[in-house]
């Protein structure tokens, strides 16, 4: 009987204990989600005025306009980018919460991060897949050959994007 009890002690210990972990990772699990889905909606938010404006500089196949609609997949593809950008620099830097602080090295990480992304974007969408061009009136990168204005898309508004996550987080506590 004693041995009962004590067996089932230990269940009990390792139970809540294993609860417990699991309670935390949950928790982390969960507040990381928020934060990415947060991310990710305030980067569409952001970067839709962005494709709007920038949207005559590009032509579709066969000439057509690119409308409200395709600026509208364009920002959530956008969304997906700041996200990548998001997790490279968590892995480079190494902490969660990198944007809070990101000093030298966290903007460094995030620009370069852009950059090359925007880089890689725009060539296989313009010279590999021909999902679109460019209008004669968008500037290009020299020795690139690729539109200023996406790469400068993705040079200013990540920064602007991360500061306001910052500044949500701040203001709201862990929940964002």
């Amino acid at each position: 009987m004693r041995e009962e009890t004590g067996h089932r002690e230990f269940e009990r210990c390792l139970l809540n204990r294993g609860r417990w972990f699991l309670g935390v990772r949950v928790m982390w699990s969960h507040l990381l989600n928020r934060r990415l889905i947060v991310l990710f909606g305030l980067a569409v938010v952001v970067n839709y005025p962005w494709e709007r404006a920038q949207s005559r500089l590009y032509v579709l196949p066969g000439g057509a306009e690119v409308g409200w609609w395709m600026c509208t997949a364009a920002s959530v593809a956008d969304g997906l980018v700041v996200l990548l950008i998001f997790q490279i620099s968590r892995l480079v830097i190494g902490q969660r919460d990198w944007y809070l602080r990101p000093g030298v090295r966290g903007y460094t990480v995030l620009l370069l991060s852009g950059a090359v992304i925007s880089v890689a974007v725009e060539w296989i969408a313009i010279y590999g897949a021909h999902w679109w061009a460019y209008s004669p009136h968008m500037p290009l990168v020299p020795g690139l050959n690729i539109g200023l204005a996406p790469l400068a898309q993705m040079l200013v508004l990540p920064p602007l994007i991360f500061t306001l996550l910052a500044w949500g987080h701040r203001k709201m506590g862990n929940i964002v």
